[in-house]
């Protein structure tokens, strides 16, 4: 069961549910089921052609989604093979992560071992957002490469024409309810603290730890100590 809630393949086929839903199925046992049915409609609502996985030669191409995630867009979506969507035990785990590579132009990157928790927003409209290996990203995380519109009044129907890259580097440490604006970069190793907003082309050193509204650079991450050698 654990496994047929874990992979889907990018080529669109997943195994067949088991079993009827039963009211009088133990409460966890039933929400595993919906979770993972959920998890089937959104990626078969896909446009899984813009969703590439960088595994192996002759490792399979799946993509590790634990809880609902769609995945739109005219652009690219490119993921390491053990990049993973969703949290269960955590809130949100029946809404759905949204991530979209809205125009030609646009890509979004992911990397290997990166988690990222439920309702998240990944959207990019033209330029880039990148983000590395290994990173830990809390629930409703947002990340935009444009102002989504422009801003001068009387324009703001208009899409922005001067998106920017997003770039979250390797083992950053990001909490819940953080949004990311065009243009900012997040060094390696680096904390964005719950609730910060990043402002656009805000620029983090790595190992940094970030916080506030608008965010701003508060400390420094402490190195690991060396174990003593006796």
């Amino acid at each position: 069961m654990a496994s047929w809630a874990r992979t889907v393949s990018c080529d669109g086929h997943a195994p067949a549910p088991p079993g009827a839903l039963d009211s009088a199925s133990p409460p966890l046992q039933l929400d595993t089921w919906v979770r993972a049915l959920l998890v089937h409609y959104f990626f078969h609502v896909s446009d899984r052609h813009t969703v590439q996985v960088d595994a192996g030669e002759g490792k399979p191409r799946v993509v590790n989604l634990l809880t609902p995630t769609v995945f739109k867009g005219q652009g690219r979506i490119r993921l390491g093979a053990t990049t993973v969507f969703g949290v269960p035990r955590s809130p949100g785990s029946c809404s759905c992560t949204y991530v979209e590579a809205r125009t030609p132009q646009s890509l979004i990157e992911i990397g290997e071992g990166t988690v990222i928790n439920n309702r998240a927003v990944i959207l990019s409209e033209g330029a880039a957002i990148r983000i590395g290996q290994r990173c830990l990203i809390g629930f409703d995380f947002q990340v935009l490469d444009s102002n989504a519109h422009q801003l001068a009044l009387g324009q703001r129907h208009l899409p922005d024409q001067s998106p920017r890259d997003v770039v979250i580097g390797d083992d950053v440490f990001i909490g819940s309810r953080v949004t990311l604006l065009k243009g900012c970069r997040i060094g390696h190793g680096s904390i964005v603290s719950a609730g910060a907003v990043v402002p656009p082309s805000f620029v983090a050193p790595p190992m940094s730890i970030v916080a506030g509204n608008p965010a701003r650079v508060v400390g420094q991450v402490a190195e690991a100590a060396t174990p003593a050698v006796s």
